[in-house]
């Protein structure tokens, strides 16, 4: 029996381990930046942008970060590029010998699947682009120039969803966060505080539990991704393609619907949203205060754009309904009643919080939602078809949860090496050193 055990933990943890290996399949590691002498002089000795990557990174505790080779004419980009591996291309507004629309023509013709970014210089470049919008198609997506290094840090952690979330959701059930958003200006300012607040909470709630390093990795791989739609139709199609690994959706409220800026395609979209996924989180972002009050009518959280406090609003929202922070059990009036900071506390909840609690979060899908965002993907995965209505009584519920958050909880512990814990002392399923 004991030999039988030992052979399970060992095909478990292989299986785990090739879960880790297969995880973002894609990452940038080689990046070309096109841009004049001035330009990657003023990028790398004023403003340090490898010194800076690499601390985000480091920071972040992400993988080895990406070299970034620098050319400063379309001649000697062709021509790298045709000699050499590149994950990922960032063409500047200003090139010396030819526009970015024609050096990115040509880079498309030489690598037609390579991802190719186009980094505007300043503010006053974007009416360029949007001007003569077509022509700019061959870039995957454009982006501004904020004097902020965690830019480039958000387009290729972009590039990487983008390439990465069919095979990940697939796979790793990994969630996904849709941002709905055509400015440019709006976007490069968000995205890097969404990405940098998506990875500072995973990075938290794995040092709160008893992982191996093997699965801290994981845990990091298998963060939310974050895809872009910049209109109505690509959104639907996201969500309709992405629809039971959806976390969340941040939408703007004013943007292409029907080949035509729509100004209220955001609260067109909510509804949508709620009529298909409605207990799926979602907030809308407006330049306009007045939107809050609708906001508020379509159960979504608002976020001001003109806020100065846009970080903590994020930080605010992903904490709270993304389950990211802890559990907070509710009577069914929404009353407070008790708040689990761990799966252990969380568990131990389940025992004693009333039926009527019980029944709240289960009719809310609450329960799954926190899980999954935690990681905890087969206990969410089996509670997320239950229905209060498939038990003849809150209690019969109620064992159930804790039954599969027993079940999942052994199968995941049974064999591990982990540090010894004082509150982990009862734990049959570790091994303590």
């Amino acid at each position: 029996m004991l030999r039988e055990e030992i052979s399970e933990s060992i095909h478990k943890y292989k299986t785990d381990n090739e879960i880790y290996h297969d995880l973002m399949e894609f990452r940038v590691r080689e990046i070309l930046l096109v841009a004049t002498l001035y330009d990657a002089f003023i990028l790398e000795q004023e403003d340090k942008l490898s010194e800076k990557i690499f601390g985000e990174y480091y920071q972040l505790n992400l993988s080895t970060a990406p070299r970034i080779i620098s050319v400063s004419c379309s001649e000697e980009a062709l021509d790298v590029i045709g000699k050499k591996h590149f994950d990922m291309v960032i063409l500047t507004m200003r090139i010396d010998d030819m526009t970015p629309y024609e050096l990115g023509r040509k880079i498309r013709d030489l690598k037609p699947s390579i991802p190719l970014l186009l980094l505007l210089n300043d503010n006053s470049d974007i009416r360029l682009v949007t001007d003569r919008w077509g022509r700019w198609n061959y870039f995957d997506k454009i982006f501004v120039w904020n004097g902020d290094a965690q830019i480039f840090l958000a387009m290729i952690k972009y590039t990487e969803d983008r390439i990465n979330v069919i095979k990940d959701t697939r796979m790793g059930l990994v969630r996904v966060i849709l941002l709905v958003e055509d400015s440019i200006l709006y976007l490069s300012r968000y995205l890097p505080t969404l990405y940098s607040e998506i990875m500072k909470q995973t990075q938290r709630l794995i040092a709160d539990e008893h992982l191996d390093e093997m699965k801290k990795l994981l845990r990091m791989r298998a963060r939310p991704k974050v895809l872009v739609a910049e209109t109505y139709e690509e959104a639907l199609a996201i969500i309709n393609l992405y629809e039971e690994y959806l976390l969340c959706v941040i939408s703007d409220v004013k943007f292409p619907m029907a080949g035509m800026v729509d100004d209220l395609a955001g609260l067109k979209l909510i509804d949508h949203i709620q009529n298909k996924l409605k207990d799926l989180p979602t907030v809308l972002q407006s330049f306009d205060p007045a939107m809050a009050k609708q906001a508020k009518e379509k159960n979504a959280i608002f976020i001001d754009k003109n806020s100065d406090n846009l970080s903590r609003d994020l930080t605010d929202f992903i904490f709270r309904y993304l389950g990211f922070g802890d559990f907070i059990f509710r009577n069914n009036q929404g009353k407070k009643i008790g708040q689990a900071q761990s799966m252990e506390k969380f568990r131990r909840f389940l025992k004693t919080i009333p039926d009527e609690s019980l029944v709240y979060h289960a009719d809310r899908n609450h329960f799954s939602s926190w899980l999954m965002a935690r990681g905890e993907i087969k206990i969410a995965k089996s509670l997320r078809p239950v229905r209060v209505s498939d038990f003849p009584t809150p209690e019969g519920l109620r064992n159930h949860l804790i039954d599969v958050c027993r079940r999942v909880h052994e199968e995941k512990t049974k064999g591990k090496i982990v540090i010894y814990d004082e509150s982990i002392i009862n734990e049959k399923s570790y091994v303590i050193r």
